[in-house]
């Protein structure tokens, strides 16, 4: 019971549970990941509407929270973007490259927060993450240099004895193929595992005190308040790593979009 209690933390469910025996029957084809995805994404738009209205007419970004943002997707176009994809095709990505890590981070964050959850440990979800970019990866080189173009980039020249050129040649090809759906296999893989490794170690410590509720009062006292401390702790770092793998799944993709663009570099 323990268990499916912990899993039900990280998966899925149109029942969005609250409290015990508290819950909300969600409507087809809203589910609790789903609603969280909606709220993500608002908050993203929250984010770049007003900041781009502030841009645009010129106004000098002020307080905090703004110099924070700005400064964020800043290091993004700066340190991810041009650095893989190069000046001359980054600045057209930018905003691919934004809105992905805000609402991977957005996803990861709700997760720490009572009642939500993190969209981004369902493997579904980050599935579709990893699909999304395989799409504008292969699509955007395709765009820019024709598809038998981007095709013949794929073939090597190979000098090999007795005929073999042409055999290693289309052998080398098939590596490359396969490993393009490795990568994006990869992305979802990384991410899902994260988060989901994460929010199953702090349900499981916090699942000691139930373990011991019916235990002597002084080893329910000691077991609570080590496992308080213990999430608190393991809590800090979850903050970190929903930042890092953001920024992981963000760098990737600018690291493959380079490679595709660039097939010769």
């Amino acid at each position: 019971m323990i268990l499916a209690d912990a899993f039900e933390h990280v998966t899925d469910s149109r029942t969005w549970q609250l409290f015990e025996g508290v819950s909300i029957h969600l409507p087809w084809p809203f589910s609790k990941f789903v609603i969280l995805e909606l709220i993500a994404a608002g908050l993203v738009l929250a984010i770049f509407i007003p900041l781009a209205n502030r841009v645009q007419s010129g106004e000098p970004v002020r307080g905090w929270f703004w110099n924070s943002v700005e400064s964020l997707l800043t290091f993004i176009r700066d340190r991810v973007a041009k650095p893989n994809i190069g000046e001359h095709d980054a600045d057209k990505f930018v905003p691919f490259l934004w809105t992905v890590f805000l609402f991977i981070l957005f996803c990861n964050l709700l997760g720490m927060l009572p009642f939500m959850g993190s969209p981004t440990a369902s493997f579904a979800v980050t599935a579709v993450l990893a699909v999304f970019a395989f799409v504008v990866i292969h699509g955007s080189a395709i765009a820019k240099m024709g598809f038998g173009h981007y095709a013949k980039a794929h073939v090597p020249h190979i000098d090999a004895p007795f005929g073999m050129g042409p055999l290693i040649a289309y052998m080398i090809v098939g590596i490359e193929v396969f490993g393009h759906f490795i990568k994006a296999f990869v992305l979802a893989v990384r991410l899902f595992a994260n988060m989901f490794a994460g929010h199953m170690v702090l349900a499981f410590i916090l699942y000691f005190i139930v373990m011991a509720k019916n235990a002597h009062w002084l080893l329910l006292g000691v077991v609570s308040i080590g496992s308080a401390a213990m999430v608190v702790a393991l809590s800090l770092l979850e903050l970190f790593v929903a930042f890092l793998q953001a920024y992981i799944f963000t760098y990737l993709t600018a690291l493959f979009l380079g490679t595709a663009l660039h097939p010769h570099h």
